[in-house]
């Protein structure tokens, strides 16, 4: 019998007011651990004092994130544990924490204070090193603890951010037909339908619902089925098109115009939809959904770029990485 063996998360819980109760989650799902380091910023620390002490951790280390050349410090304060790493913060904590568990072999959990994007469970950490943006592959944290009354704490344009970079799954997904149909890219179907039912659920909604349990639930439940489908995949090909390309040529060759990632993808995923496509996502309108949610306000607002440029990014784009796109028909 042959089967493809994948990690998946040991606990994943969500739900409002549960900060506080980090060690009972641990307990009733037989996850024990002699010690627990919590690593996050001493400004969030702060915020949410009383419901993190509620918790037992032998050690608490503050950090910056985002950033390759803090991971010997983090590491160094870690070193002698021989326990659990829990990471409580934005992308740049959680990616550094993921870079350093693996660089050590030790298990983490990711307690994210935002959902801007699929950092939250995903196979890959971006960072920082000698100035610019680089994706290191990571081994996926053994779970996941969302706790919405945190999440409706940080600004609104990074839930938005988190909508557009899971959205535009559906983007990725067309590249990888395209590179099929003209190279003959193989498609892991099994990762195929795991990236396109991340999406769905969220297109029911509208921007009312932004801040509700539901709509905060399948953002992030659509985020861990993103990147398990990376995991199953073994590659991004499967949630990182043309749009992302794009967004990583901005990062790399034009740093002072950078903004945040989510909404820098969903500007070119919305644009290449509507310009490039032949017929858009014939089952998805991605401008109209924009429209629907206050995405495309936003994105205006934050993004630093606009779409009469668009096309002065596509050959910095196509250097990123070698990944056949619709940015090579262009």
């Amino acid at each position: 019998m042959y089967y493809n063996f994948i990690r998946t998360p040991a606990i994943v819980k969500t739900g409002a007011g549960i900060l506080g109760d980090i060690d009972n989650l641990l307990h009733v799902s037989h996850l024990y651990f002699s010690d627990k380091v919590l690593i996050t910023q001493e400004f969030l620390y702060s915020v949410y004092k009383d419901s993190l002490e509620r918790n037992v951790f032998c050690k608490v280390v503050f950090v910056k994130g985002g950033c390759v050349d803090e991971a010997s410090v983090i590491m160094e304060q870690c070193k002698e544990i021989d326990g659990l790493l829990i990471a409580f913060g934005g992308g740049s904590v959680l990616d550094i924490v993921k870079y350093c568990a693996d660089k050590m072999d030790k298990p983490y959990i990711n307690i994210p204070s935002a959902l801007s994007n699929d950092a939250v469970y995903s196979c890959v950490a971006r960072l920082n090193q000698n100035g610019k943006k680089k994706s290191f592959g990571v081994q996926p944290p053994i779970g996941l603890i969302v706790d919405f009354d945190v999440i409706r704490q940080s600004p609104k344009t990074l839930i938005y951010a988190g909508v557009a970079d899971l959205v535009s799954n559906l983007s990725a997904l067309q590249d990888w037909k395209l590179a099929y149909h003209v190279n003959h890219e193989p498609i892991n179907e099994m990762a195929f339908m795991l990236s396109r039912q991340s999406v769905v659920p969220l297109f029911k909604y509208t921007e009312q619902d932004l801040f509700s349990d539901e709509f905060l639930f399948e953002l992030t439940n659509g985020l861990i089925v993103s990147g398990l489908s990376m995991i199953v995949c073994g590659t991004t090909r499967v949630t990182s098109g043309a749009e992302h390309l794009i967004s990583h040529a901005i990062d790399e060759y034009f740093p002072e115009r950078s903004s945040i990632h989510g909404l820098q993808v969903g500007w070119a995923h919305e644009i290449i939809n509507r310009k490039y496509r032949e017929h858009g996502n014939a089952e998805y309108d991605i401008s109209e959904y924009f429209k629907r949610m206050g995405l495309d306000k936003v994105i205006e607002e934050h993004v630093k770029w606009h779409e009469n440029e668009f096309e002065q990014l596509v050959p910095y784009a196509i250097r990123v990485r070698k990944r056949f796109t619709i940015l090579n028909l262009l």
